[in-house]
C-alpha cells in the first residue's frame, strides 16, 4: 500500500465534483487521453468489429477534433476547497510527489518545471479541449495544462482487474507524463507529424506517445520509492497490473473481438508494462525515448534535453552499459547479489565495502559512505541489494559510490536497499 498519509498535499488540485458543467455546442483543442476510458475504448472497438468507421468517435476520445470554437469554464468554480475524503487527499499527495520528481529532473537540465493542475469532476467537464464525459476516462489537455479525472474511473479500473491504490497512482503518473511531453515539445511535434499520414501511421505515432508516458510514470515511481519511501512491496506489481489491464489487446479481447494491432493507439499490455518497467528500473528520461526509431522525432523533447544533462553531470544508466562503454561519473541503478563482504575503508571518510555480482559476468565494488549514511546491516553474502549511485569505470568491473544523499547538493542522491529497507 502506498504510504501517503501525513505527506505534503499539492495546491494544484481543483475539486469541481458536484458542480454543473454544461455541454458547449462545439469543441476545440487536442486532448491526450491516458488510454484508459473503458467505456469509450470498448465503444470504438465495437464499432470497428461491426464494420463501421470509428474515426469520428476516436476523434472525440483522442482529441483530434479540428473545430474552432469557444471554451467556457465559467459554470464551475475551480477555487472550491479540495475535499478531505481519502480519494481526494490521496490524489493530492501523489500529485505533490510527481511535482518533486519532475521539478528536480527539469532543474538538473537547466529548465523550470511548470506544475500542472489536476481537476476532479463528476459526470462531465468543460476544458480547453472541449466537453467530455467520464466515459473517456482520465485525460490531459495541453492548452490548459490540466489533468481531468472522474473518480468513478477507478471503479472501472478495478473491474478490469487492476485494484489497489498504486494502480490509481500509476494513472496520475501516466497523465503527468503527457504534461512532461507537452513541456518538452513532444506533443506538438507528434501532432505535426501526424498531419497527412494514414490512420494506421497516426495510430503508430500515438502508441509511441502513450508508451513514453508509461515510461515517465515509471520514472516517477523510481524516485518515489528510492528517495522518499512512498511505495511498499507489491505496489509496483499493482502498477504493472494496471498497465497490462489497459493494453489495447486486453481491451479488444474484453470487447469480444479479435486483436487488431493496426488499430492500437496506446500499445499492447506487454508494451505498456515493458516501458513502465524501463522507467522504473532506470529512472532515466533518456531511456524513455520511445521515438528512437523515428528520425523525425528521435531528437525531440527529453531526448535532446538528456544529451545536455549527460554532458553536464551524467544520466542515469545501468552498470553494464557504463562498463561496456568505459564510462565514469555516471549515475547507475540496478541490483545484484553480495558475493563478498570486505573490511571497512577507514582512510579519510569511512566506507562500508562489498562486492556485488550484477549478472552478465560483471561485478562491482560498492563503497558506501557510512559517515553520511547508515551502514547496511546486517549484510551477508547472498543478500540481494538494489542500488542507485555514481559509477567509476575500471577493468575489474567498476566502483559504485555516492550511494547516499550529498549534504552539499552537488551529486544526485543515491541509495542502497536490502529487504525493503533503504540506506541513504
Amino acid at each position: 500500500m502506498v504510504q501517503w498519509r501525513g505527506r505534503r498535499r499539492s495546491t494544484n488540485v481543483e475539486d469541481t465534483r458536484g458542480q454543473r458543467s454544461s455541454r458547449p455546442m462545439r469543441t476545440r483543442g487536442l486532448k491526450l487521453g491516458g488510454g484508459m476510458g473503458t467505456i469509450g475504448i470498448i465503444a470504438v472497438i465495437a464499432i470497428t468489429l461491426m464494420g463501421g468507421d470509428p474515426s469520428q468517435l476516436l476523434g472525440i476520445l483522442l482529441g483530434s477534433s479540428g473545430q474552432n470554437n469557444s471554451y467556457t469554464p465559467s459554470q464551475i468554480n475551480p477555487n472550491q476547497p479540495v475535499g478531505n475524503d481519502d480519494a481526494a487527499v490521496f490524489l493530492s499527495v501523489i500529485l505533490a510527489d510527481t511535482e518533486v520528481t519532475w521539478g528536480k529532473l527539469f532543474s538538473s537540465s537547466g529548465r523550470r518545471y511548470i506544475e500542472p493542475k489536476l481537476r476532479l469532476f463528476s459526470g462531465g467537464v468543460n476544458s480547453a479541449c472541449g466537453y467530455n464525459t467520464a466515459a473517456v476516462g482520465p485525460f490531459y489537455c495541453p492548452p490548459d495544462q490540466r489533468v481531468y479525472l472522474d473518480l468513478d474511473f477507478f471503479k472501472q479500473l478495478k473491474q478490469l482487474g487492476a485494484p489497489g491504490d498504486f494502480a490509481q497512482a500509476y494513472v496520475i503518473g501516466h497523465e503527468i507524463g503527457h504534461h512532461v511531453q507537452n513541456l518538452t515539445g513532444v506533443l506538438p511535434k507528434v501532432h505535426e507529424a501526424k498531419q497527412g499520414q494514414s490512420k494506421k501511421q497516426a495510430n503508430q505515432l500515438q502508441v509511441l506517445v502513450e508508451l513514453q508516458a508509461d515510461c515517465y510514470a515509471g520514472i516517477w515511481a523510481h524516485y518515489a520509492e528510492g528517495e522518499r519511501d512512498l511505495l511498499e512491496a507489491g505496489d509496483i506489481e499493482e502498477g504493472l497490473q494496471a498497465a497490462a489491464a489497459i493494453g489495447d489487446d486486453s481491451l479488444q479481447r474484453r470487447a469480444g473481438g479479435r486483436v487488431r494491432p493496426e488499430s492500437f493507439t496506446h500499445g499492447s499490455s506487454a508494451q505498456r508494462t515493458k516501458w513502465f518497467k524501463i522507467g522504473f528500473r532506470t529512472g532515466s528520461v533518456e531511456a524513455c525515448n520511445t521515438f528512437n526509431q523515428s528520425d523525425s522525432l528521435s531528437n525531440t523533447g527529453w531526448a535532446q534535453t538528456a544529451q545536455t544533462v549527460e554532458t553536464q553531470r551524467g544520466t542515469i544508466s545501468d552498470a553494464h552499459s557504463a562498463f561496456a562503454n568505459k564510462r565514469s561519473d555516471v549515475q547507475v541503478t540496478g541490483e545484484g547479489i553480495v558475493v563478498k563482504v570486505l573490511a571497512d575503508d577507514l582512510k579519510g571518510s569511512r566506507h562500508q565495502k562489498f562486492i556485488l555480482d550484477i549478472g552478465r559476468g560483471q561485478t562491482i565494488l560498492v563503497a558506501h559512505n557510512i559517515d553520511l549514511a547508515p551502514r547496511v546491516s546486517p549484510l551477508r553474502t547472498g543478500d540481494l541489494i538494489k542500488y542507485l549511485g555514481e559509477y567509476e569505470y575500471n577493468q575489474r568491473g567498476g566502483v559504485l559510490h555516492w550511494t547516499h544523499h550529498d549534504p552539499a547538493g552537488r551529486h544526485m542522491g543515491g541509495w542502497l536497499k536490502r529487504s525493503g529497507q533503504t540506506f541513504r
